[in-house]
């Protein structure tokens, strides 16, 4: 469309339909309901036959958004294509129905459609009688779509006071299609699916007293060719939200979240003391009983706490890789972090934190791959000769640490496994009692935990007759600590132990040369390690595309003591 042309019969009297135009729709609504997708194909359907109608217009096919909403135009995916065709040419006018059926925000109204003219392209509001083309269609689009974007407001506020009074009346609020019930229209209130809800319960029973995790769960149903109401394979996520809905074990439940703003959707997540909580069996029917719900919450609980102490506990962040908070960068004195990179993601690399923030300007310290320092430090450890007498007397103290005696920590371990088993079978028999858990899946269950303790009671059995034919447990013990010394884990834990820090620089003056100095909480007898050792390591694949070239380590080790 040539707009200038354009303003200029319209000047004249034309109107839009006078002049010959490739013209197009774009037709949404906001929810997936029934009702809007009927009110959708009328808009579509009006609108090609409102174009084709018209002997100066040669129709475009339309661009349909279905159920989403207006706040969010990054979510349209056919409204962000009708803008990518805008701009290669394909139509000169859009046909729609309303400014909130184009975008309920203000300056995206404004926005997108000075966007579509600097393409050469119109929109026709048709409702609102809105003609971008025409110059004074800017002030009438900014009062009309303050007007929607003020109504959506509203809107918003009167669906927040419409779920507070819900709240008040005990409505059930959320989702209609929560697996194990079905929403009766009329009541309000949920009635069990009794093929679901059985698989509610098996989950239950699986997590809370077979002590399964939840990717174990999610396994074993995906496995089993088990799907969700909508058809879709089960997740974590999903099987730990069916944990912790009260509702399975017949509580009303209400105001977990609040949408803050309507415009930016940040909703606000309150915590569970502030959850409007109460038991509704009439409105609610329980899939689970409350004690077995306990049960899984519990755990649930104790077992998110637990991963989040090693996320947030820094000393043990601090060990939680052999060379972790032991490497720094000479140049800024910033801790190095390990990383997987794709070309190398076989070998760990280990980066200076101020190059992965600010990248290669900030900090030209070079990267280490993990497994050139693993070489280095059983090169060092060798000579000084660590993997013979003191490698059995370090290791012995780490066994020392976890048990009194080696050859019974098999036998310890063993029994406490068939102690584990028969707390289990106590907590099936007592849930058994209360009758809770059907006659056949107890006979099940302890079938299954009889085969397991029978299982354990035999390799105990072994250990021990192995264990009275041994004349010398102590060489033994020497045997199998030489043999597992140079072991990864081995290496690990004497590294850990033995290694106070790294600190990396590199010499400009030569390409992919890389200064070490490796300062060791050990004293040093040897006076040659003092010295200056080169170490060469080769980089790269022999294919096409990647360069093959060498890395020198020049490394010089250090004693704290």
């Amino acid at each position: 469309m040539d707009l200038y042309q354009v303003r200029s019969e319209l000047a004249l009297g034309k109107s839009l339909t006078h002049l010959r135009l490739r013209v197009t729709d774009y037709a949404r609504v906001s929810t997936e309901h029934v009702e809007q997708k009927k009110s959708l194909q009328n808009q579509v359907e009006h609108f090609r036959q409102y174009i084709e109608e018209n002997p100066n217009w040669t129709y475009v096919e339309g661009y349909v958004d279905d159920g989403i909403t207006g706040t969010s135009d990054v979510k349209r995916d056919s409204f962000m294509q009708m803008l990518e065709d805008a701009r290669s040419g394909k139509f000169d006018l859009i046909v729609t129905k309303e400014i909130s059926r184009f975008s309920r925000n203000t300056l995206d109204s404004i926005k997108y459609t000075r966007e579509l003219l600097s393409y050469g392209v119109a929109v026709l509001f048709v409702n609102d009688n809105i003609n971008t083309a025409l110059p004074d269609a800017e002030l009438r689009l900014t009062i009309m779509a303050s007007m929607a974007q003020d109504e959506i407001r509203r809107l918003s506020e009167r669906v927040k006071f419409g779920m507070e009074r819900a709240i008040e009346r005990g409505e059930i609020l959320g989702n209609n299609q929560l697996y194990g019930y079905e929403k009766d229209k009329t009541t309000g209130r949920l009635s069990i699916v009794a093929k679901e809800a059985e698989q509610v319960r098996r989950i239950y029973e699986l997590y809370a007293i077979k002590e399964y995790s939840l990717s174990h769960i999610v396994a074993i149903l995906n496995k089993e060719g088990k799907t969700t109401r909508l058809g879709k394979q089960w997740s974590i996520t999903t099987i730990s939200r069916m944990l912790e809905n009260p509702k399975y074990k017949g509580y009303y439940c209400a105001r977990k979240s609040e949408i803050v703003d309507y415009m930016t959707k940040k909703i606000k997540y309150f915590k569970k003391k502030d959850w409007i909580l109460y038991e509704n069996q009439v409105r609610i029917p329980p899939i689970v009983t409350e004690e077995l719900w306990e049960h899984a919450n519990t755990r649930l609980e104790l077992r998110k706490k637990s991963f989040q102490n090693r996320r947030g506990d820094k000393a043990l962040y601090k060990n939680r890789y052999t060379y972790s908070a032991k490497i720094y960068c000479k140049e800024h004195g910033t801790v190095f972090h390990r990383r997987t990179f794709r070309k190398v993601d076989s070998d760990k690399t280990w980066v200076c934190s101020t190059y992965l923030k600010q990248g290669k300007k900030a900090c030209t310290t070079p990267n280490l791959r993990e497994s050139e320092l693993d070489f280095i430090l059983r090169d060092i450890l060798e000579q000084l000769g660590i993997y013979s007498k003191n490698a059995i007397l370090l290791l012995s103290s780490f066994y020392k640490q976890t048990t009194s005696s080696f050859i019974e920590e098999k036998d310890f371990l063993l029994e406490k496994e068939i102690k584990e088993i028969e707390i289990k079978k106590k907590k099936l028999l007592s849930l058994y009692l209360d009758e809770n858990l059907p006659k056949e899946e107890l006979k099940e269950y302890y079938k299954t935990y009889d085969t397991e303790i029978k299982e354990l009671k035999s390799k105990l059995q072994k250990t021990k007759k192995d264990r009275d034919g041994k004349k010398n447990p102590l060489q033994e013990i020497e045997k199998f600590l030489i043999e597992k010394g140079q072991s990864k884990a081995v290496f690990d834990k004497i590294v850990g132990f033995l290694l106070d820090s790294i600190t990396v620089f590199q010499d400009k003056t030569k390409e992919n040369s890389i200064h070490l100095d490796i300062f060791l909480s050990y004293e040093l007898e040897k006076q040659e390690l003092l010295k200056e050792k080169e170490y060469i390591f080769k980089r790269g694949y022999d294919t096409k595309g990647t360069k093959r070239y060498e890395v020198t380590y020049q490394v010089h080790v250090y004693s704290y003591l």
